[in-house]
This record gives structure tokens, C-alpha cells and sequence, in this order.
């Protein structure tokens, strides 16, 4: 994989370095370098303290099961937590590299039953490469993908996910997408404030921007139609110019994040800190109301998604009644900060008839790519007709 050489002495992404850096020499930095390259480098180092070491290329043990399965890199290094996952659970892996210019012999030489792809976004260069390569892997190669490309189509692009929800009904925040400046300006000048500007990629608020007034909107759109809008701590070089996202402000204190993979539903509650639950930080095991887990289940099976997170709040409206709207939909997520920071309502739910029932346990495993792996293996094993152990067992903690 590319490396930044600059940044290859450690020091800068140590954890010693960024508390004792200050504020304004992180700005500088981030300002003066190519930063999606120091961001990889700083996920390099990341991910070799989680597995211990240089990531293994491939697995150097016997599995249980008779899969192989191939894991694409990515920049952002988030493949380490599915490598992880199948080291922790001996199922058979090998690392291969999308961006190579032979990765389609690669994929073809490499034996594997079923690929686990997760996009990078530090660039959106590399991450239209991960979109033209994947539709390639899954509709002319035809092999099995993980997560489905549909779900990976929409991950980290608030353009496609606003255009699916609205194509499906599914109720959310009022956004418009205007790839027209005047059209853009004439609706700002119309606009109830306070607005929200949200850029296509980012994570954790980082591309979101609370608008208070007629004047702060104009200028962000001429900004969107001239020299683009970065997102906070990103990259100078991949400005998103030449469209502008704005949505309805909804306010909220809380957020909820149900996960489903196959038919387990995990549940976290994100708390507002400021303008924002999302990147706030604050969050914690919830339980979920059945009618939270029910429009989860439809929002997802709208889609077909089986490996998907969707972020949604609760709306009141005049009358008093709540309207549930979601804010995000993502098939890959974060892991959990302190795995050992759990509650009574730490563990899963799966349908049961016309209820839901609770399984006490810890299933976030790396950002619950064990979850991942074990649908993955499962559904092969479906594919073939073959009866196997359950490696979700391997999976409570």
C-alpha cells in the first residue's frame, strides 16, 4: 500500500505527539501537508497496535471452515478489523489490493469464496475507484461481496443515501442537493433558519455546518460553486465543489444507532453535546423501543440491507405526535472507544414473532466485523448446503 515517507518516523502520530501538540500546530500541519496521507499513516500505526504487529497477509493457521475469504485494503485501514475478526475466529483470509492494475487476475488467482471490501474515503479519487472496481467484482466477475455493493454504494455519500431515502419514502430531515448555484441561492434567500450545510463525505460532524442566517448560507453556496468546501480536518486537495447539500434543522438531544447484521440488532444512544449527537462522543448501550427496532427492520428490508447501521431520532411535531427520521445510514462503523464500559442493555435482538427478544453479551468485536464474518461464513455455508458450527458462539464476551 502507498505510504507518506514524511511521516514514517512515528513521532508525529504517536499518541505522546498529538496531546502535546498544541491546537494551532495541528492546524498548520493539517493545512501544509497532504493530509490524507498523513491521516493513513496515522491508521497504519493505529491498526498495528491492534493486531500487535505488522498486519498478517494471510492466515498462517488451520481454519474450521472450508472458506476463504479475501479482504481488500484500504487507506483508512479500517480492513485491519476484519482481519482481526478472522484471526480471532480461523477462518482462512488473504489481503488484496483493489488500486493494484492487475487486481482483476489478482482476485482471480487468489482462491477466495467471498470478498469484504470497506471503500476508502480520505480521498475521493480512491473511493471512486473502490465504486467502479466493486460494481466490476460483483456484476462481471460475480463474486460474493461483503457488504453488498448496494450498501457500500451508499456508505460515507450523503448524496446517494438523501436520493435513496427519498426514492423509498423513508422519512428524514427535508434535504435538497443543488448542483445549480442559482437555484441554490434563490432557495437559501427563502429559507427558515437555522440551516444545515453537510459536504458529501466526512465523519463525526467533521463536514457538517450549522447555518444561523440568510447571509452565512449565501456565502457558503458561492463558496460550494468557486473553491469548494473542505470538511474540518481533511484533506486540501479534494475540495467538494460544484453542488451544495442543505437540509432542514431538526432539533434534537438524542440520536440512536441500531446495527443490523443478518437478523441481530445492536443498539447504542448517542447524546447532543452542542450542535451535534453525531461525533459527540457520548454514547452508551440503550435499549431500544420495540417501535424503534420495527422501522429499523423495514427501512432496512426496503433496501435488502443486511449489513447496515441507521442513525434516527425522534421529530415532534405541532400536534405533539413523533415521527422518527434517519439521519445516517452506514454499512461500516467505528469501533467502541472502551469495550468494557457496558450496561444492562449490552447485547443483541433478534425477532421473535411479533416481538423482539434480547440476548445479554458484547457483539461490537472490531467495530462487529466478528459479526461481519460470521454472516459472511454463514451465508456461504447456506450457499453450499453445508451444516457448520455457528462461529457467532465464538462471539460473547
Amino acid at each position: 500500500m502507498r505510504r507518506w515517507p514524511v511521516a514514517s518516523s512515528g513521532l508525529l502520530h504517536s499518541d505522546l505527539g498529538r496531546r502535546l501538540a498544541p491546537a494551532w500546530l495541528k492546524r498548520a500541519i493539517k493545512s501544509a501537508i497532504p493530509y490524507a496521507d498523513f491521516r493513513s499513516e496515522q491508521c497504519r500505526h493505529q491498526a498495528e497496535r491492534l493486531l500487535g504487529g505488522p498486519i498478517p497477509q494471510q492466515s498462517d493457521y488451520e481454519s474450521p471452515y472450508p472458506f476463504r475469504l479475501g479482504v481488500f485494503t484500504d487507506t483508512s485501514y479500517y480492513f485491519a478489523h476484519h482481519v482481526k475478526a478472522c484471526r480471532e475466529m480461523r477462518v482462512a483470509y488473504r489481503l488484496l489490493d483493489l488500486s493494484a492494475s492487475r487486481w482483476v487476475e489478482l482476485v482471480r488467482e487468489s482462491g477466495c469464496d467471498a470478498f469484504l471490501a470497506s471503500p476508502s474515503a480520505l480521498l475521493s479519487s480512491l473511493r471512486h475507484m473502490f465504486d467502479e472496481r466493486l460494481r466490476v467484482l460483483v456484476e462481471d466477475i460475480e463474486c460474493p461481496l461483503y457488504p453488498s455493493f448496494s450498501e457500500l454504494w451508499l456508505w460515507e455519500s450523503k448524496r446517494r443515501m438523501r436520493d435513496w431515502l427519498v426514492a423509498h419514502d423513508v422519512p428524514h430531515p427535508k434535504t435538497d442537493v443543488f448542483y445549480n448555484r442559482e437555484e441554490a441561492l434563490a432557495f437559501v434567500d427563502g429559507a427558515d433558519y437555522p440551516l444545515v450545510c453537510k459536504t458529501d463525505t466526512s465523519a463525526a460532524s467533521k463536514g457538517v455546518f450549522i447555518l444561523r442566517s440568510r447571509r452565512a448560507a449565501g456565502k457558503l453556496v458561492e463558496q460550494a460553486f468557486t473553491s469548494g468546501i473542505t470538511p474540518r480536518s481533511w484533506d486540501r486537495r479534494d475540495r467538494q465543489r460544484g453542488y451544495v447539500l442543505l437540509q432542514q434543522y431538526v432539533p434534537h438531544d438524542t440520536e440512536w444507532r441500531v446495527v443490523r447484521i443478518g437478523d441481530d440488532f445492536l443498539c447504542r444512544r448517542k447524546h447532543r453535546i452542542g450542535d451535534y449527537a453525531s461525533g459527540s462522543g457520548e454514547i452508551e448501550w440503550a435499549r431500544p423501543g420495540r417501535d424503534m427496532l420495527d422501522f429499523v427492520e423495514k427501512v432496512t428490508d426496503l433496501g435488502g440491507f443486511r449489513i447496515m447501521a441507521v442513525d434516527f431520532f425522534a421529530a415532534v411535531g405541532a400536534e405533539g405526535e413523533a415521527t422518527y427520521l434517519v439521519n445516517e445510514l452506514q454499512c461500516l462503523i467505528g469501533a467502541i472507544v472502551n469495550e468494557q464500559k457496558r450496561n444492562e442493555d449490552t447485547g443483541k435482538w433478534h425477532r421473535s414473532g411479533a416481538d423482539w427478544r434480547f440476548v445479554p453479551g458484547f457483539f461490537y468485536q472490531n467495530a462487529c466485523a466478528n459479526l461481519r464474518v460470521a454472516y459472511v461464513i454463514k451465508a456461504l455455508a447456506g450457499m453450499r448446503g453445508l451444516r457448520l458450527v455457528n462461529p457467532v458462539e465464538v462471539l460473547s464476551a
